[in-house]
């Protein structure tokens, strides 16, 4: 009896999973502004578990795991995609209560930020993505697993220029959760 050689797989790349999503991902300048404001609160910064300021974004679609073939196809139409530039004003503070999840967010969303949000995910649903059917509530994560936090008063704003949005992998190491810019989508 001859042996036949076993083929190798030649597709490692399209078995590899990546967990995914698209994001506003703020410049370094911003992220300082917002780390400062953060410190500012008055809460027990003991409690809970504060996001790594490297990590902070605001998502606009999360995706979940893919190979590479889907990764390929998302970026691909996410590249189509044309939308306006905007200002955001991140100016205020408040806790998602079933989750213990501390986020600064917006009290006014600017409507091209609705607007990325749509055109985004009829654009995603070409490589079968379906949007949530949750009311989009833009937010920046701060702080996980935190008991309810006193109420807030009047922060001092944070302003951030969105000039484009992100494809970020989300990378566990170590206990831990590290994003990861993979491709970047700018607006007009």
């Amino acid at each position: 009896m001859i042996n036949s050689p076993v083929k190798q797989n030649n597709h490692k790349n399209n078995d590899k999973i990546q967990r995914i999503f698209f994001a506003l991902w703020p410049d370094d300048a911003t992220r300082k502004r917002i780390v400062e404001s953060f410190k500012q609160l008055p809460i027990d910064k003991e409690q809970g578990s504060i996001v790594n300021f490297d990590n902070l974004h605001i998502t606009l679609h999360f995706i979940g795991n893919v190979n590479q073939q889907k990764r390929d196809c998302l970026h691909s139409v996410a590249q189509t995609v044309k939308a306006d530039s905007f200002n955001l004003e991140l100016d205020h503070y408040s806790y998602f209560y079933k989750p213990k999840i501390l986020w600064m967010g917006l009290k006014q969303t600017p409507e091209a930020l609705e607007t990325l949000h749509k055109t985004l995910g009829r654009s995603l649903a070409e490589c079968d993505f379906r949007m949530e059917h949750r009311p989009y509530v833009p937010h920046m994560t701060l702080v996980r697993k935190l008991a309810k936090p006193e109420e807030f008063k009047e922060i001092k704003s944070v302003f951030w220029e969105v000039k484009e949005f992100v494809l970020v992998e989300s990378i566990s190491i170590a206990g831990r959760v590290r994003y990861e810019v993979r491709e970047r989508y700018g607006l007009k």
